[in-house]
């Protein structure tokens, strides 16, 4: 899974993605830094792995992980190819949720692409962007079929009144295939200096200035600082825990020799597929998926020992993964 983050010139989104990545790309109070979109993996803080890790005490744990994509500032008119358009809006297109990323901060050092810092106005901005892009490659496909009709062109025009009403259409299977950005999910996060008042669009409040600042200091102690500035306490982390949510994903974990590993995968994911997704050769050879709950195997302290209390279960290659299981999966090579 990829999120992409989004927003105008000198947001902060480079810095919230070195912040979720522990990455080093260069960060400047200029617009268009980043050019070349930055590619990193976030990795997912998840209590439940931790006591986990705690009680069966593995030589070593893997936590999930997350693509993450920093993408070039958007600006007015980048459907029409202004500023960085096309090429953010490439950029864009492959990602599974938006990290929409706004400006609540005032500063004399870092420039705005407006007189006013507004984040409703900015927000409107790129959302309009996006529909506008997804119009022109709508236009563009009723046109190669002009002379057809069809339930196709009938979707189509469907599709296009739609966005010109700026409302992004349901985002179905076969509209994924069109490559439009407006029905992808997303999350606003909006970078301020502090909150005395809940955030405009209900959006997830962060200080990536602050973040930066207490790099280094207890958890506990973070998290004092943020509510103390109206922040959420979870800080950059649970914006990735937002986003796991909205994607439906749902946290598995595997124990393999002196291995503890946690996975994410869609919710209602097949057993075989979660195989897969931990090797091609076990999708290949499934036999049965040995199934434990997470809390099962913290409070015993192994999967032996959950299997003595009968707390293990036997499912097939149709099983739907539920989140918190533990899987052991029967393979032949």
């Amino acid at each position: 899974m990829k999120l992409g983050i989004a927003g105008l010139p000198n947001v902060g989104k480079t810095s919230l993605f070195n912040l979720l990545t522990e990455g080093k790309s260069e960060v400047a109070p200029y617009p268009f830094t980043t050019i070349q979109r930055n590619i990193g993996v976030a990795k997912i803080s998840d209590e439940r792995f931790s006591r986990l890790v705690e009680a069966i005490k593995p030589t070593r744990s893997t936590p999930a992980q997350i693509e993450i994509v920093d993408i070039a500032g958007l600006v007015e008119g980048a459907s029409r190819g202004e500023g960085l358009g096309n090429q953010f809006l490439a950029n864009i297109r492959d990602v599974d949720l938006l990290i929409h990323l706004l400006r609540s901060f005032a500063s004399e050092t870092i420039s705005h692409p407006y007189t006013e810092v507004d984040p409703v106005r900015d927000y409107e901005v790129i959302r309009s962007e996006f529909l506008l892009s997804d119009l022109e490659i709508i236009e563009r496909r009723m046109k190669k079929l002009s002379k057809l009709g069809g339930e196709e062109r009938k979707r189509l025009e469907e599709i296009a009144e739609l966005l010109r009403a700026g409302t992004p259409p349901p985002l179905t299977p076969e509209l994924k295939s069109y490559g439009l950005i407006s029905p992808k999910p997303e999350l606003i996060v909006i970078n301020g200096d502090e909150f005395t008042t809940p955030p405009p669009l209900n959006a997830y409040p962060i200080s990536i200035k602050l973040e930066e600042e207490m790099a280094g200091l207890p958890e506990d102690e973070k998290r004092s600082f943020r509510r103390e500035y109206g922040l959420d306490p979870r800080g950059p982390g649970g914006i990735i825990m937002e986003a796991i949510g909205r994607l439906d994903m749902v946290f598995f974990y595997t124990i393999k020799g002196e291995e503890a590993r946690a996975w994410i995968i869609r919710g209602g994911t097949k057993a075989i597929d979660a195989a897969g997704m931990i090797h091609s050769d076990m999708k290949k050879g499934f036999i049965k998926a040995e199934v434990a709950s997470v809390e099962d195997i913290i409070t015993l302290g192994g999967f032996s020992s959950a299997q003595e209390k009968g707390k293990v279960r036997t499912e097939g290659k149709d099983y739907r993964i539920k989140d918190g299981d533990v899987l052991l999966i029967r393979f032949h090579t």
